[in-house]
């Protein structure tokens, strides 16, 4: 089957019109590869990521061999990225991992996949809420001495990321891109302060031997740079509001892994000049949450470091607001699909976005927020670990069953080449599977949590991937027409 021939029965039409002129299934086309960069970054948090997640990777992973595990992982990621990109050359859909699966594994994997996609992305858009909240409730009582509950702070944010997401993709895409550049500034203002100050010596060559990179635990290194990139891979979700979806989705992936790589192997790399390699496992250990606080204050400015708490939380609020949007987009393709009430398919006419799909998300979140608190549960250590931790984990499985998926596709189809095909995607599916595999094993790392009901919580990933192919199942039993009518219009 030819190029044309395999697009016209598999992809969903796109708009070309206003989005007043299409109710049913069109959304508004208005990002280029540079906008789906931004908002692929502003999912990965990097300010809370390299504040929150780095200093845990020196003092439990491998310390020094630290920004070598990030060019590690990176590689992985680019490997991931080529197949990824292959499919998305071919297929446009909002539904993007479980269109994808669908394409390459059928229509039972692919529903199963659907539904570990809306689980995931609902739970981690809890976990950022929980964390905003957290970082909020701290940035507040140091400015003004204000201590109030977590839950107000919660509240707040979840009504701002509510109302961004009903608006479309346009607002919030102009404030996650003003919040992004704020981390990104701050966090380079440090990295150019300590190499003004130490020169060279604030790119220590022991952090790239490979007696620094095996250090330690070089396993939860891995595991923990692996959730420094959640969410790179979901420029897909936005092929349908892209303007050259067939090459701006590839190019923000790959830019994306190019951008965060880049950026996190600089700032682990200065990190280390500045505590020095020999002692950043120790110091880690001992200031887990303060060592960019204080590395900040001793570097720039006291009140910079008190800067830095306020941005802690908006990169928590881009984020929430950013994975909403993605969870939006996964309900409301299968909405669509008519796989969820035809309700959360629809486009809202003035605004061009999933206006239905992303009031279901924010309900779903407040709910779950609500019983968090009612339950007495920390908004940090509780709550936001458990909920980024798990969502973490079911994104990771969702990327080893799309690399499973481009070789099942292109097999079928017996066309391209062989590496973006068949060896890049292998080589990924190899370097992710390591890291689902060390993710479950040391959940009690990921949550903050040791209690054992807690850390068995990952089997729901696969509760959840069974109740999705079941459901699929089903409909091919006992609704053979329907079932037809999904995977056509996804290309089984």
């Amino acid at each position: 089957m030819n190029d044309a021939a395999d697009m016209s029965r598999t992809d969903f039409q796109l708009p070309s019109g206003p989005p007043a002129a299409v109710e049913a299934g069109a959304l508004r086309q208005s990002l280029g590869a540079w906008h789906l960069i931004l908002l692929v970054v502003a999912a990965a948090a990097p300010m809370a990521a390299v504040v929150g997640i780095v200093p845990v990777a020196f003092a439990f992973g491998n310390g020094a061999g630290l920004p070598l595990t990030v060019v590690g992982v990176s590689l992985v990621l680019a490997l991931f990225s080529v197949g990824y990109s292959a499919m998305s050359r071919r297929i446009v859909s909002t539904g993007a991992f479980y269109s994808y699966v669908t394409h390459g594994l059928g229509g039972i994997a692919g529903l199963g996949s659907a539904f570990v996609a809306m689980f995931s992305y609902v739970v981690v858009v809890t976990g950022a809420l929980a964390y905003f909240a957290y970082f909020s409730q701290v940035a507040v009582a140091g400015i003004i001495g204000w201590s109030g509950s977590w839950i107000w702070f919660a509240a707040v944010g979840g009504l701002l990321v509510a109302g961004l997401g009903y608006r479309g993709i346009d607002l919030s895409f102009r404030v996650i891109a003003v919040l992004l550049a704020a981390e990104f500034v701050i966090l380079l203002c440090l990295v150019v302060s300590i190499i003004g100050r130490l020169g060279m010596q604030a790119f220590p060559v022991k952090s790239f031997s490979f007696q620094a990179v095996g250090s330690g635990t070089p396993g939860i290194a891995v595991m923990l740079v692996f959730l420094l990139f959640i969410g790179f891979e979901s420029a897909a979700l936005y092929s349908e509001e892209a303007r050259d979806p067939r090459r701006s989705v590839a190019r923000a992936t790959y830019g994306a892994v190019a951008v965060m790589g880049a950026f996190y192997v600089l700032t682990t790399w200065v990190t280390v000049g500045a505590v020095g390699a020999d002692q950043i496992t120790q110091t880690a250990r001992g200031a887990t949450g303060d060592l960019y606080f204080n590395l900040t204050a001793n570097y720039l400015a006291p009140w910079v470091s008190q800067l830095m708490a306020v941005f802690v939380a908006t990169s928590m609020f881009a984020t929430a607001l950013a994975l909403h949007n993605v969870a939006s987009r996964y309900l409301f393709s299968l909405g669509r699909q008519r796989c969820l009430p035809a309700a959360v398919g629809k486009v809202h006419t003035r605004y061009g976005g999933p206006h239905v799909a992303s009031i279901v998300v924010s309900v779903t979140t407040t709910l779950i927020v609500a019983v968090g608190f009612l339950c007495g549960t920390s908004p940090m250590v509780g709550l936001g670990t458990v909920a980024a931790g798990l969502g973490t984990v079911g994104v990771m499985v969702l990327q080893c069953l799309a690399s499973l998926a481009v070789i099942g596709y292109f097999r079928r189809h017996s066309e391209g080449a062989r590496w973006p095909t068949l060896i890049a995607p292998f080589l990924a599916l190899g370097g992710m599977g390591f890291g689902v595999i060390l993710a479950i094993s040391r959940f009690d790392l990921l949550s903050g949590a040791s209690n054992t009901f807690v850390n068995a919580l990952p089997v729901l990933i696969g509760v959840v991937f069974l109740a999705g192919a079941g459901y699929g199942l089903w409909l091919k039993v006992r609704r053979p027409n329907r079932y037809r009518q999904v995977t056509e219009q996804l290309g089984e």
